[in-house]
């Protein structure tokens, strides 16, 4: 056989079947899961230092429990959310690669500097979000109704808050 009819073969035999293809697809959402798991469960495990971390905007804002539970709940929240957003990039990265094989190579070439630019993007927007944003909004809520009204937050209301700052601003970057 001639090296190019070889080659040609060669890239025949590297072609997976549907099965194969929803098998690789389901390992690599494992992996993802079981890192997703494992960013939950340790953020769980060191859950009062994220909520003071979170909590630290708004110093001068006391903050209540309106139902029994609302603070283990919302930790749990806390953790679950967090976890999912610090596992994004890898994600991400695992649908990049389940789709890589199939790209040609100039493909190839531009696939990755996108994805490590996507996942540069998305940290900057989550730290645009701790750093500028979400002090910015608290500021003008407070000063809104700080004449009228005294400012008790339910915990759970405002991390709700926070979070949807968090990963509005993240995915938007």
């Amino acid at each position: 056989l001639t090296q190019e009819k070889q080659i040609k073969l060669d890239l025949e035999t590297l072609e997976f079947s549907i099965s194969e293809h929803v098998e690789e697809f389901r390992q690599r959402l494992f992996q993802y899961f079981g890192l997703a798991i494992l960013a939950i469960s340790g953020l769980f495990i060191q859950i009062t230092p994220i909520v003071l971390f979170l909590e630290a905007p708004v110093q001068e804002i006391k903050f209540i429990q309106l139902s029994p539970g609302e603070y283990f709940f919302s930790t749990v929240k806390i953790a679950v959310y967090g976890g999912f957003l610090i596992s994004i990039p890898f994600l991400i990265s695992q649908l990049i690669f389940y789709v890589l094989p199939g790209l040609t190579k100039f493909e190839k070439k531009i696939i990755l500097p996108i994805l490590f630019a996507s996942v540069t993007l998305f940290w900057l927007g989550l730290l645009f979000a701790y750093n500028i944003l979400i002090p910015a909004a608290l500021k003008f809520f407070i000063g809104y109704s700080k004449l009228v009204i005294e400012p008790l937050w339910s915990f759970d209301q405002y991390f709700d808050f926070v979070l949807f700052l968090f990963y509005s601003t993240g995915l938007s970057f």
